[in-house]
């Protein structure tokens, strides 16, 4: 392999060629460059000299020794990284990701929007669901809030749902989270996170393995997933079917020898059967982010203790008949013709009720008509 000090001399150009060379992934694209110590040399070697030396086989070697770099193609793709604003980092760069370099097939390129900074190494993916419940969102912004504000980096890869919650809920604290894509620095999926993923590279990273305008193909996610897993400590699902790619993901980890963490739900609901499948097979069970900060960093000093969540106290301004609503508002939103009926009361005086409620900042309204006690 080439002496590293001489790897950021490298032209961007001849990283690209070869990344696109057929059937050149990032394990083949590693045993080239500990072979031939640069990406134009080993494009250059003949298929004898890449069977000698790399140990590939004649049709392989073949295949990339009759490679011809599509010149403009690459050219326009460097366009658009500059553009962007995107920085190309090898496997073989310095400042390439402690964490994911450990695994058994990091990624021989990562395009990065933003930056990654030493401290992403204290960090913890956060993954589930793209179609989560209330309890779910509020729970993942819930930890990954207090997460943030110990420090720790968050990493998810950027689709709907939990994804999207915890990017958010890490930016809001003013931490730092990596975004993760299944397709190109250039592609915005899905498109309504075009904002988020701008606001990221600003506070952390989008990343990906894939170079400009690959579309975000099913068989790409689960190179992702593996990136997810490998760029953290450990991997915490919040809520997510016994076939998504949450578990997926779970599983890099477990094979990366990364922790794997759960959140418990209700067994009513088919998207807690991932992770208490996980918490039956050993994951650690969250429950705060405290725990996470145990499990992940136990021989750090944790700068931020955070005890089980708790509901809002009942407040002395309150009356008696307030007090007596509030003591029957579930964190489960009910309905507010359930709550007539186990209070006894008229839609038009408890409503009075639920609004003062609400104006304090104890309970909260959902669509429906559907009240819940609101989380310190």
């Amino acid at each position: 392999m080439a002496d590293p000090a001489h790897i950021a001399d490298i032209p961007l150009f001849d990283w690209l060629s070869l990344e696109r060379a057929p059937r050149v992934g990032p394990l083949t694209m590693a045993r080239l460059l500990d072979a031939f110590e640069t990406p134009g040399a080993a494009l250059e070697a003949g298929p004898e000299e890449i069977v000698r030396r790399a140990g590939l086989g004649e049709k392989h070697a073949r295949a990339i020794a009759s490679f011809s770099p599509p010149k403009e193609a690459i050219l326009r793709d460097m366009e658009t990284l500059e553009g962007l604003g995107v920085r190309v980092i090898s496997r073989w760069h310095s400042d390439y990701p402690a964490n994911l370099k450990d695994i058994y097939d990091p990624p021989a390129l990562l395009f990065v929007r933003g930056s990654i900074q030493p401290e992403d190494a204290r960090a913890v993916a956060v993954v589930g669901t793209r179609e989560p419940t209330r309890y779910g969102l509020e729970v993942t912004e819930q930890i990954t809030r207090d997460l943030a504000r110990a420090g720790v980096t968050t990493v998810s890869g950027l689709a709907r749902g939990i994804d999207t919650a915890c990017h958010k809920a890490t930016l809001k604290e003013r931490g730092r989270t990596l975004g993760i894509l299944g397709c190109g620095i250039d592609v915005v999926y899905p498109r309504e996170n075009k904002s988020l993923m701008a606001e990221m590279a600003e506070s952390g990273a989008v990343i990906t393995e894939f170079r400009p305008g690959i579309e975000p193909l099913g068989t790409n996610f689960y190179r992702r997933n593996r990136v997810v897993s490998g760029l953290a400590k450990g991997v915490l699902v919040v809520e997510a079917s016994l076939k998504s790619g949450s578990l997926i993901t779970a599983g890099h980890s477990a094979d990366q020898n990364r922790d794997v963490l759960a959140i418990p739900g209700s067994i009513m609901n088919r998207r807690s059967q991932g992770p208490h499948h996980l918490l039956k097979q050993g994951a650690c069970l969250v429950e705060s982010a405290d725990d996470v900060l145990r499990a992940l960093f136990s021989q750090e000093a944790t700068p931020y203790q955070q005890s089980l969540p708790e509901l809002h106290e009942d407040r002395e301004e309150l009356s008696e008949t307030a007090r007596e609503v509030l003591q029957a508002i579930d964190p489960d939103p009910v309905s507010i013709d359930t709550l007539c009926e186990a209070l006894k009361m008229k839609p038009g005086s408890l409503a009075g009720l639920l609004l003062e409620l609400e104006l304090s900042g104890l309970i909260r309204q959902y669509p429906g008509k559907m009240f819940g006690r609101v989380f310190r």
